[in-house]
This record gives structure tokens, sequence and C-alpha cells, in this order.
């Protein structure tokens, strides 16, 4: 993956270094929320890093990644990680979690 920001790009090679065993694809998701929260933290909501790597969770080639993060049981309860996948999931127009209507419904399809 390629960030505009050298800093930027420092901080996600670190963190998917740091990500463990997980697959590629979801190393990657893993790899861009801790950067991402990073940012956050660093330079608050507004940060140009932070809007850069929110682009790279919605972009169309990790957004089943990003699902399943989001539907897998330890993705994260804090208030913090509640609120990046609320604007992760308005901004990609669909509900990233686990809802009632999927989890009884076992054909997947929505009511």
């Amino acid at each position: 993956m390629n960030f505009r920001d050298t800093q930027l790009q420092q901080c996600y090679d670190r963190n998917l270094g740091e990500a463990g065993d997980a697959s590629g694809d979801l190393r990657q998701v893993r790899a861009l929320i801790a950067t991402h929260d990073f940012y956050q933290m660093l330079e608050g909501a507004h940060s140009l890093r932070v809007h850069e790597t929110m682009e790279h969770l919605l972009s169309p080639g990790l957004r089943p990644e990003l699902r399943r993060w989001y539907q897998h049981a330890g993705a994260g309860t804090d208030s913090a990680a509640i609120e990046l996948r609320e604007q992760l999931s308005q901004l990609a127009g669909e509900r990233l979690e686990i809802t009632t209507e999927i989890s009884h419904n076992p054909t997947g399809a929505y009511k």
C-alpha cells in the first residue's frame, strides 16, 4: 500500500509489521486502523493523514476485509473504536458490524 505522505507510510509499514499472523488483507486493515488511531490522537480528526487512512480503509479492494474486521468478535468496543466504525459505516453507506438481521438470517439476505 502506498501513501502520499512519507511519515504516514512509515507508520503504516511499522504497524503492518506488528499486525501479527492475520491474513494479508486483514493485516492491512489492522495496520490502517492502528495508523488512523495514532494520527487521530496526534493530529485530530481533520488531519490529512487521518483522511488518507480512511480513504484506504474504504477502498473497494479492502472493503470486504473491513467488513470482516468489524464482524469478528474482537473488533473493539471502546468508544474510539465504535466511533471509527460508525464514521466508516456512514461514509461507506452500509453497516460494517454484525446486525441482528444478518445474524438471524442464515442466507445472509437482508429483510
